[in-house]
């Protein structure tokens, strides 16, 4: 486990690593992107390559010291999250503390603050002194997803280091090699930016149904009868989380909608249900384009109809009538 496992970040590891290599750490930095872009992993891994007794610069990932740091077991790396809904003053209070206190195994303590957005006044406040005046041998790690939330004069003392979303290419990579099926990978990949939500999604068995079901709608959707209704109300009244899965359940229609419209127009190197191009070709057989552009407005729609409180079952029925008229 090395900083060539950033490469989704680049910008972000190079700079931390060249940094450390140098011996030109900044005593503050802010690590701020969006929710799982790598932002703890990097910290971590910055921890660990402080600490590290196998590699300069970096960290093995195997030692006894990058075991502990990554179990939060390491008596000079501290972690600070959210207490309820909030990081309140107390915490920051007893971090100092801590952070006064000599080094217990080496020169160096680390702490590492999550949603450091997420403060109260009186802990921004307080974080702020410290930050103006650091102990010696102190590295602050603080990660945000709202950089815009933070107060002006912290983002001053701190290093900004900024994380890109991560490609949907990276995130199904990741997902295979953890053993995630590629059609499954490629399709999570594209709802989410976030690995561990993709992860979660593409092990559900309701997110495998909420797929066989966009199959089977679209097919029934040109059938011109009422099976496609059916299939409507039976979704609705099987399942209890159907209508927090409605949102996802129309992402995926959209996806499948554009990938028969990529089989009709040769792009099948750009198909995201990669997994299902025998039945993509089928489809692609009874609807034509002008449907296919027109249906991913309305799914569009129906979206933001649900989104704004409207009947869930009105107004996927309504859709599928729509889809029907052509």
């Amino acid at each position: 486990m090395t900083w060539t496992r950033f490469s989704q970040q680049p910008r972000a590891s190079e700079l931390l690593y060249h940094s450390l290599l140098n011996n030109r750490l900044a005593h503050a930095y802010l690590l701020a992107g969006p929710k799982g872009a790598g932002k703890k992993q990097m910290a971590l891994h910055l921890a660990k390559s402080l600490f590290c007794p196998e590699r300069e610069a970096d960290a093995c990932g195997a030692c006894l010291t990058c075991r502990r740091i990554e179990g939060g077991n390491h008596p000079d790396v501290l972690f600070i999250t959210p207490d309820g809904a909030s990081i309140k003053i107390d915490q920051i209070r007893a971090l100092q503390k801590e952070m006064a206190m000599r080094a217990v195994e080496s020169k160096h303590k680390v702490y590492i603050i999550e949603h450091v957005d997420k403060m109260t006044t009186q802990a921004s406040n307080s974080l702020l002194k410290f930050l103006e005046e650091p102990p010696a041998g102190v590295l602050a790690l603080l990660l945000t997803e709202h950089s815009h939330s933070i107060l002006p004069t912290i983002l001053s003392r701190c290093q900004i280091v900024q994380f890109s979303p991560l490609s949907a290419e990276a995130i199904a990579a990741q997902l295979r090699s953890d053993g995630i099926s590629a059609g499954m990978a490629q399709i999570a990949s594209h709802i989410t930016t976030n690995v561990e939500e993709a992860k979660a999604l593409s092990q559900s068995e309701s997110f495998a149904q909420l797929r066989n079901l966009v199959i089977q709608l679209s097919h029934e959707c040109k059938q011109r009868n009422s099976s496609a209704l059916f299939t409507i109300h039976d979704m609705l009244q099987k399942s209890d989380k159907i209508k927090e899965e409605l949102p996802l359940f129309l992402d995926l229609l959209i996806l499948w909608l554009r990938d028969i419209l990529y089989v009709q127009v040769g792009r099948h190197a750009h198909l995201i249900n990669s997994d299902q191009q025998d039945v993509l070709q089928g489809q692609a057989l009874v609807w034509t384009k002008a449907e296919l552009l027109h249906g991913i407005d309305l799914v569009m729609d129906t979206k933001n109809r649900i989104e704004r409180n409207a009947n869930a079952q009105l107004a996927l029925e309504r859709l599928v009538l729509q889809f029907q008229e052509g």
